[in-house]
């Protein structure tokens, strides 16, 4: 039998931990990074701040890319900016999911926003947040959690069943919630 775990219920390995750590840090730090570009009205990145993790990732800071010099406040350990990076994943998980069902049902374009150290997140329509929808990270991770548990189930399903289809479609969803990675074949890597 082909299964997906989530691997968050039970106990978990040292190095699981620590890896799944690393991992909600970088998010956190790149969450940072898009929240102090909006700060100054940017809604792509120029590429003004870039993060930093120390060889044994017990560590991470933002730096302006210009000077290598460190942004105040960004220099924490790991399980601090994983503290921001989980719900800051969660919530993103929350609002994208959220997004796609009520661009289906309104037929019209809905945007996300949030926002790591205001601590903001919302939905919005042309302009005007949706006030009928929850607001803050905390809130939208609650909503997101769920949702991956769902689509983590969904997979097993669809493997158990042997569906290619449903695998497909699922992982496509999966991928653009940002709850798993696009994989990325051989041919595709030594093409870059």
């Amino acid at each position: 039998m082909n299964t997906v775990t989530n691997k968050r219920a039970g106990a978990a390995d040292p190095e699981t931990i620590a890896k799944k750590q690393k991992g909600s840090m970088i998010f956190g730090l790149k969450a940072w990074i898009k929240s102090l570009e909006m700060q100054e009205g940017g809604k792509k990145s120029e590429g003004r701040y870039r993060y930093e993790v120390s060889a044994d990732a017990a560590t991470g800071r933002i730096v302006l890319a210009a000077d290598g010099s460190v942004v105040p406040g960004t220099e924490k350990t790991r399980a601090e900016w994983a503290a921001i990076g989980k719900p800051a994943r969660l919530a993103s998980i929350g609002l994208r999911s959220r997004k796609d069902e009520l661009e289906d049902e309104l037929k019209e374009r809905v945007e996300y926003t949030f926002n790591v150290v205001t601590g903001e997140a919302f939905l919005s329509k042309a302009g005007e947040v949706l006030a009928s929808e929850p607001t803050g990270i905390a809130a939208w991770a609650a909503h997101g959690q769920p949702v991956e548990m769902k689509l983590f189930q969904q997979l097993n399903v669809a493997y158990e069943w042997n569906n290619a289809e449903a695998v497909r479609k699922t992982k496509e969803r999966m991928i653009k919630y940002g709850i798993i990675r696009k994989q990325v074949s051989k041919d595709e890597s030594t093409a870059a």
